[in-house]
């Protein structure tokens, strides 16, 4: 048998992945206060589009609807309080499904939170424009909304990745102006409008208008009402006291919206018929509101539509960063190719993150263009991550009952020894049941949403399989301190040619000036001899040297690279001149390709493209105040 010259001893486990440590973390900067307003800004922006979608389905039983949709979301809360106040990391359902369930089940709770943060930026920002349209007085037409729409997203993309961040301070403001705002129109719309024999008979038809069937799809679209209490969870490992501000926040917010969102609905209900609030004031609602009080309506309709468009400007930068956020965990879980955890080199921000949901987000906008149809896109990922959240509650407090609960959701059974709370097993069922309501009765939501996931999934799938990392299994993701470590930066990279045919050093320069996003230069040294004056011209290699930077200029194009600075020198030393230029241009790095002369162990550099240097290779390495990298060819 023949002996092996090697023996393997302890193969790593395929699910264990080593990254780098000692990056620091999140600053815990945030309280109930900030926590709260950032929340209620996620959540308390959909009234001003949910109201109208969901009257054009539930009519006159819309109260229900709204009232039925915050029960659920009522579960919905208590599960992402006990979840996020235990687990307290940015993810949301991402991160719970991947502690309860792997990280298959992981990647699609995230990926489902994806399709919400990019309905929020769509619909927040579609809805922007009617709200603009009241403000001015004027009637801008479908095609110019839908302009704006995109423009906004642009315009908040660009400043997301310049670096302008979610400001707590900001949203607490925002959200107290709000609360007064809704305030004013419930306490004087309710005194001027409120009319209990109109509201009652709208609830007291259900079952002809509207239909059983109707009221179901307007309890589904309601839902859309209620679906931010992630923005609050996302930001559990910024809060100071996780376990006690997470679901102090969370009750603040549940109780907030259901009472504003009831309020404004009876209101609204007492003030117009549900026909005129579905269609004339489908996408601004608030505006209609508004301008149904006596005396005041026309200022205060035209407020409203300010805060309006303020207040959806702040939803649609919220959902900006939450997607980028989520991407950026999903990436770190290596659920996601590295390209969407790419930083920008300046800016320090997810660009890349940024730059394709976003688009995602704009391209949705121009081809839905109604707002029913994006409520349904939305509801169908959004029920999903809700449902895997209730289920990864369940699941938890059957695999990791022995983890401190600083909140434990209310209403516990106990089950073959395990403690189960009733708002999960109510909000499992419930989010099931809206989803197939989705799937089985809004076509939009279910092919969209459906392709939405086969899409994610094969991209999991390739990800996984090309990074030869386990598709099913969960990753133990290990971080070592590398002491010391600091990133190599490159911002100018000299590239020295020769005549010869040697292309591989080309492009390894290329490659290189591509991955650091850094300048390239090339340079052609002519050698004067040394008895004749330095400014002989000498047509042959200047003509090879002429050669050379034009193949230069046509490789560096194939990677895409700008164009380049490209001389041709001549002087007595190559070597010299080289070192000379790197020095006086601050280059960080000097690419040459080198080939070993055999049998004797010389090495002979040869630039770009062939040619002799000889010894001169050395030379340069220790003379050069900047790295030098010799390529082998």
């Amino acid at each position: 048998m023949a002996q092996t010259s090697r023996l393997e001893i302890g193969p790593e486990s395929p699910t264990k992945v080593f990254v780098m440590g000692g990056k620091g973390s999140l600053a815990k900067l945030l309280g109930v206060p900030q926590l709260f307003a950032i929340g209620y800004g996620d959540v308390g922006s959909s009234i001003y589009y949910a109201l109208g979608v969901t009257t054009l389905f539930a009519l006159g039983a819309t109260p229900i609807a709204i009232l039925v949709a915050g029960l659920f979301f009522a579960c919905t809360v208590a599960t992402y309080a006990e979840l996020a106040s235990t687990y307290p990391e940015a993810g949301g359902s991402q991160i719970f499904a991947r502690r309860a369930f792997g990280d298959m089940v992981s990647f699609f709770a995230g990926w489902c939170l994806l399709l919400d943060y990019i309905l929020t930026i769509a619909i927040s920002a579609y809805t922007v424009s009617p709200y603009l349209d009241h403000f001015l007085g004027i009637a801008m037409g479908k095609e110019m909304e839908i302009m704006i729409s995109v423009g906004l997203i642009a315009g908040l993309t660009l400043l997301n990745i310049m670096g302008i961040k979610e400001s707590g301070g900001l949203s607490l403001v925002l959200a107290v102006i709000d609360i007064v705002a809704l305030s004013v129109i419930i306490l004087v719309g309710g005194y001027y409008l409120f009319d209990f024999k109109t509201l009652w008979q709208g609830v007291s038809s259900i079952g002809h208008e509207p239909t059983w069937g109707s009221l179901l799809h307007g309890i589904s679209l309601a839902m859309v009402a209620y679906t931010g209490i992630e923005a609050t969870a996302q930001l559990s490992g910024e809060s100071k006291d996780p376990g006690r501000q997470i679901p102090k926040a969370m009750t603040l917010v549940l109780l907030c919206v259901l009472v504003m969102y009831m309020a404004v609905t009876t209101v609204a209900l007492s003030a117009m018929t549900p026909h005129e609030l579905s269609t004339k004031w489908l996408e601004d609602p608030m505006a209609g509101i508004a301008s149904k009080i006596p005396g005041i309506g026309g200022v205060l309709s035209r407020g409203i539509s300010l805060l309006g468009v303020i207040v959806l400007t702040v939803a649609a930068n919220a959902g900006i960063i939450g997607a980028s956020r989520l991407a950026y965990s999903m990436g770190g879980h290596f659920q996601l190719p590295q390209i969407f955890v790419r930083i920008h080199p300046s800016f320090k921000t997810p660009y890349l993150a940024l730059l394709i949901f976003s688009g995602i987000a704009a391209f949705v906008i121009m081809t839905a263009r109604r707002l029913d149809i994006l409520a349904d896109l939305y509801n169908f990922g959004a029920m999903l991550a809700f449902f895997l959240a209730h289920l990864s509650l369940i699941g938890l407090r059957v695999r990791d009952p022995q983890t401190p609960r600083p909140y434990r959701a209310p209403f516990e059974i106990v089950f073959k020894k395990h403690r189960i709370p009733l708002t999960a097993i109510a909000g499992l069922l419930a989010t099931a049941s809206v989803w197939l309501i989705v799937v089985f009765k809004h076509p939009h939501g279910r092919w969209l949403g459906f392709s939405w996931l086969i899409a994610g999934g094969a991209l999991y799938l390739a990800y996984r399989s090309r990074s030869r990392l386990p598709v099913t299994k969960t990753l133990d993701i290990e971080k070592v301190d590398v002491a010391g470590f600091s990133e190599v930066k490159i911002r100018k990279i000299l590239l020295p040619s020769f005549p010869g045919d040697d292309l591989e050093t080309v492009q390894f320069a290329c490659h290189l000036a591509k991955n650091y996003d850094a300048d390239l230069a090339a340079i052609h040294v002519i050698e004067a001899k040394a008895q004749a004056p330095l400014d002989t011209f000498y047509p042959d290699e200047f003509m090879q040297a002429d050669n050379a930077m034009e193949r230069i200029h046509a490789v560096s194009r194939e990677f895409g690279l700008p164009t380049i600075e490209s001389k041709i020198l001549q002087s007595r030393s190559i070597a010299d001149t080289i070192v000379e230029y790197a020095h006086e241009g601050k280059f960080d790095l000097i690419v040459l390709g080198t080939k070993i002369s055999r049998p004797a162990p010389v090495i002979e550099a040869v630039g770009v493209f062939g040619g002799g240097l000889g010894r001169s290779v050395e030379h340069i390495m220790r003379n050069a105040q900047c790295r030098v990298c010799v390529l082998k060819v």
